[in-house]
């Protein structure tokens, strides 16, 4: 049976910690669908890390990939691209009330690469010993 590497542990439960924590200010409900969405995408983006850079890559590498490989980061990236106008203050009122949206998404998204890359370096330190 495969082992399940402890970038990708890190990375997805971290994720999933994220979005409960994120979805506790509301309610139950939003800390079941936080969570799971950015444990999905987390997973996602392991995947495309499984491809390149490897796990056994430098962290800084793994960091890049595993952060600019999910896709709820890119949906961020480009919502922020898109309300643009909105975020800087050169447009108001009623168009802008979700602009905060993509920021908020994508520093969602930053601490689950870390929290994998963590588990990484615990258990390496673990096995070392």
């Amino acid at each position: 049976m495969r082992r399940i590497h402890p970038f990708v542990l890190g990375h997805v439960l971290g994720a999933f910690v994220v979005g409960g924590a994120s979805g506790a200010t509301l309610d139950l409900k939003a800390v079941l669908v936080f969570s799971s969405l950015l444990a999905a995408n987390a997973a996602i983006g392991s995947l495309v890390c499984w491809w390149r850079p490897g796990f056994e890559a430098a962290g800084w590498k793994l960091w890049l990939a595993a952060t600019f490989a999910n896709p709820l980061m890119l949906s961020g990236i480009a919502y922020s691209i898109d309300q643009y106008d909105c975020l800087v203050g050169g447009r108001t009122g009623w168009d802008c009330m979700f602009s905060d949206v993509g920021p908020l998404v994508v520093a969602a998204c930053l601490p689950s690469p870390l929290i994998g890359l963590a588990v990484r370096w615990w258990k390496r330190r673990a096995v070392a010993a």
